[in-house]
């Protein structure tokens, strides 16, 4: 009975050594294609030995868990491995050295893990106690003997100069002592002295700290201060459990099941008791969703109502991307920002070189042409910039063109205008997009970021002799339903393509430049030439104005677009061709010819490049119509109300101004001097009355008219230099909302996209009538003022004249007694200075008396105003206008 079953037990360890999971060392390594580290000699009485990883789960072995490379040994008792090599027989690892273990006198055996396979194996046994003294105690190394270590000697001190700066610091007394002489009568020495008893407390007294309204805080302007920055050191010690990493991949699919098998489930006993005992919840959900759209997004439903703003709590510019390529942006300021008008999430930007014009005049043409580039970023690749358009020199403004995307238009430096084509480059743009919602083009375009970024070289560039004399400082695409004819005029049918431009430079000139100036583009090179030029010079053509900015009228286009779309005609109106539509249509082109442009010296200059006598007599004549002296620096940007087509925006120096066109009293509106200066402005193209304004000092101030109109609604930091540019993009979603992006650079080189909250993009309930209510009273208050100015005047005269005549009459009467006259001949000369004194009268009464009526309508119109801030302009008070007139 006993040899029948040890023969069942090899049998059933036999099929557990044919499933054991754990390989020999070696075949792993070879299956691995590891390298097998060189075996050492064993010492005597240490054997080598391999351990699956069933025994050490017997014996409590595993490594990582049980032993660890610090702490890799464990006595196991010898009886322990006796009987395994009993109960396993052959399978059992600790059979190799079976003879080893019984002849050893231990009655412990000392297992160590040797993981770098020292002895060639993941184990050794210590089978004497000389062996477990090598492994416990080993033998320490002879110590050198220390007469013959060498002392450290320090290297010899060399001065570089900082014994000076610590003498520096140094506190040195450089006055006299004061010396204190004490005396005493001589009599008073060795006198018994009297103590009495005190308290402490008596001889303070407490002087509390308190604010004083009187007294001005002072300033410390400048403290010396020595600071050293020494960074921290924190001692501290971490363990975690390490498991060996394993490569794993998990695939599923769907089940399928044939028609019959489909049939079987259908009419199984198991589907029809589950329908009947849950069929109270299935007809609960489905009414439900019958009821409920459960895949609508409430989120976006919700805000219908107005949202008061109050103390910055709902506005929050959020950070949406940032982009800065350390090669070819960073440290150059960004210049201009243009989004691409088709492609979503594509825009470019222009970064200059940070240099002055000494350092720009020294390098001249030596500077390579790379180093001036227009950098095409997309939304959804922040690192690496999809296209780098090269230039002859720096960009300081250019623009897609709004019909055909593949042309680029840009202003140099230097004067010259310069256009790029990208048309084999759309597939790029286009993937661009792609990529972020396709897992396998992010791989495909992950294999094309390895490669550099393709450089695109300008297509053309214009002549030199015919380009502006000085910097291009702004550059805009004229719309496709407004085209120019050689001599100024705007052409009746126009062609319906963008090919037509215009730039303004620091020179006071204004080029107007055409694409088919040639058959072919590309023939364009070194010899396009402006088709039409206009010099913005003073009224006495004196000097010309250095023009920052420009801006023209486009409204009429807009509505030719929308009656294009209506299936009428190109032109700009649909009117008749009889004597007063055609008066009329010709006003509305003058309308078109008429921009402003702001100066470098702060000038707002309301011009038309085809004035009155250019029309009849085809000559030359001064374009400026009105120059208004509004900023206190140079107007770096004016922007066009999208809702109100003749309001203006106008930013500079420390300041903006909102003024209307047509209206030259002055502006509507003139905002609080800033600490820092202005620099750029924009529109918000959904909220009538909210804007954005860009600053010096890296924030960018958000005004709501609707909230308040004479302080900023909020105002964030979003960089550590100075804004350089803004410009709002939208986008339009399928779910009914539009989605803005506020694009801004500063002067590291970096470009921002923010996304504007939903409060500053929804429109308010009636805010445009609002608005619109806001602007006209704020024309009738203008008005009121200059009409109140001439009054003043009057009234001034009147008391000039009557204060001289009180004191001629004295004088009068002395020399009349003097001469022994009577009283006719004077009563004679003052009836008709009476009777003029009485007209005069008359006239001021009856101008009071219009001023008056003009008041009540004013009134009238305030009441209806919901403004609550600007209820107070509505009428003007009598000692804002004495303080106007003065």
């Amino acid at each position: 009975m006993e040899k029948k079953s040890t023969k069942k037990k090899t049998k059933e360890t036999k099929s557990e050594k044919k499933h054991e999971e754990t390989p020999p060392i070696n075949e792993e390594n070879k299956e691995n294609n590891e390298e097998i580290p060189e075996a050492h000699k064993a010492p005597d009485g240490l054997l080598p030995l391999f351990l699956t990883s069933m025994t050490q789960n017997i014996f409590k072995l595993q490594p990582s868990i049980d032993i660890t490379e610090e702490n890799p040994v464990k006595l196991i008792p010898k009886v322990d491995i006796q009987s395994d090599i009993i109960a396993r027989a052959s399978i059992s690892d600790f059979s190799v050295i079976k003879q080893a273990i019984i002849e050893s006198p231990l009655e412990e055996i000392l297992v160590v893990y040797d993981p770098n396979y020292y002895y060639g194996q993941n184990y050794f046994v210590c089978v004497t106690q000389e062996a477990i003294d090598l492994i416990l105690h080993p033998v320490q190394p002879e110590q050198e003997n220390e007469q013959m270590k060498k002392k450290e000697r320090p290297a010899e001190w060399i001065s570089l100069g900082s014994e000076n700066e610590i003498d520096i610091e140094k506190v040195i007394l450089n006055r006299d002592y004061i010396h204190v002489e004490i005396s005493k009568k001589l009599i008073e020495f060795s006198k018994p002295c009297r103590f009495g008893d005190r308290d402490a407390n008596d001889t303070y007294f407490e002087y509390k700290s308190f604010k004083d309204s009187n007294i001005e805080e002072i300033e410390c302007l400048q403290i010396n201060k020595g600071v050293q920055a020494i960074p921290e050191v924190v001692d501290d010690f971490t363990q975690v459990d390490w498991y060996r990493p394993v490569n794993s991949a998990v695939q599923y699919e769907p089940r399928n099941y044939d028609a019959k098998d489909i049939e079987a489930i259908r009419n199984s006993e198991e589907l029809s008791s589950f329908v009947k005992k849950n069929i109270y919840n299935i007809e609960k959900a489905m009414q439900e969703n019958s009821l409920i759209n459960i895949f609508i997004d409430e989120f976006m439903d919700l805000g219908d109502e107005e949202m008061n703003i109050e103390h910055n709590m709902h506005i929050n510019l959020q950070e949406y991307q940032s982009f800065t390529d350390l090669q070819h942006s960073k440290d150059r300021p960004v210049i201009c920002i243009d989004w691409h008008p088709v492609q979503m999430g594509i825009l470019g930007v222009s970064c200059v070189r940070n240099l002055t014009f000494d350092e720009r005049a020294a390098t001249g043409l030596n500077v390579k042409l790379k180093d001036s580039l227009i950098l095409i970023w997309s939304l959804f690749d922040p690192i690496h910039p999809l296209l780098l358009l090269e230039a002859p020199d720096d960009i300081m403004s250019f623009q897609f063109n709004p019909q055909n995307t593949n042309i680029i238009a840009g202003g140099c430096i230097n004067g010259q205008v310069v256009l790029w084509d990208i048309s084999e480059y759309q597939e790029k743009l286009k993937l661009s997009r792609k990529s972020k919602f396709n897992l396998a083009s992010t791989l495909k375009s992950s294999k094309e970021k390895t490669t550099e970024t393709p450089i695109i070289k300008y297509m053309v560039v214009s002549s030199i002799e015919h380009s502006h004399k000085m910097t291009i400082s702004t550059l805009q695409w004229l719309p496709k339903h407004m085209e120019i004819s050689n001599s100024g005029e705007i052409l009746d049918e126009p062609c319906g393509e963008v090919n037509q431009l215009i730039t303004g430079s620091l020179d006071g000139q204004i080029y107007f430049w055409d694409l088919r100036y040639k058959k072919e583009i590309k023939m364009l090179d070194l010899t396009w030439r402006p088709f039409l030029k206009i010099a913005i010079s003073s009224l006495d053509n004196t000097y010309d104005y250095g023009i920052m900015c420009i801006n023209i009228q486009r409204s009429l286009i807009y509505e030719a677009d929308k009656k294009k779309d209506k299936g009428k005609s190109l032109k700009f109106s649909d009117k008749t061709s009889d004597k007063e539509n055609g008066s009329n249509f010709e006003i509305d082109k003058k309308k078109l010819c008429k921009f402003f442009c702001g100066t470098e010296d702060g000038d707002l200059i309301y011009a038309n490049w085809l004035s009155s006598e250019t029309v009849e007599e085809k000559g030359s004549s001064s374009v400026i119509e009105n120059v208004f002296d509004g900023h206190y620096g140079p107007i770096c940007d004016i922007k066009r109300s999208p809702f109100f087509p003749t309001i203006i925006l106008s930013v500079g120096g420390k300041g903006f101004r909102i003024w209307k066109e047509g209206v030259a009293d002055g502006p509507l509106l003139i905002s609080p001097l800033s600490n820092v200066n202005l620099t750029s402005g924009e529109w918000s193209p959904t909220r009538p009355g909210v804007f954005f304004i860009g600053k010096r000092d890296g924030t960018i101030e958000i005004w709501d008219l609707i909230d308040r109109s004479n302080a900023t609604t909020s105002c964030q930091n979003i960089s550590s230099t100075g804004v350089t540019f803004l410009t709002i993009h939208q986008y339009k979603n399928k779910n009914r909302t539009n989605r803005q992006f506020l694009a801004s650079g500063d002067d590291e080189g970096t470009l921002h996209v923010i996304e504007i909250p939903k409060n500053l993009t929804k429109i308010k309930r009636n805010e445009k009538s609002l608005m619109k209510n806001f602007f006209e009273r704020e024309e009738k208050r203008l008005k009121y003022i200059t009409e109140r100015k001439t009054v003043r005047a009057k009234e001034k005269d009147i008391y000039d004249i009557e204060h001289t005549e009180v004191k001629t009459e004295p004088a009068a009467t002395g020399e009349a007694a003097a001469q022994g006259t009577q009283g006719q001949p004077q009563e004679v000369q003052e009836t008709p200075e009476g009777e003029e004194e009485n007209e005069e009268e008359k006239e001021a009464l009856k101008m009071e008396e219009e001023f008056k009526e003009i008041e009540k309508n004013i009134n009238k119109d305030s009441e209806n105003m919901i403004l609550s801030d600007d209820e107070n302009d509505a009428k003007p008070p009598k000692k804002e206008e004495d303080d106007v007139i003065a």
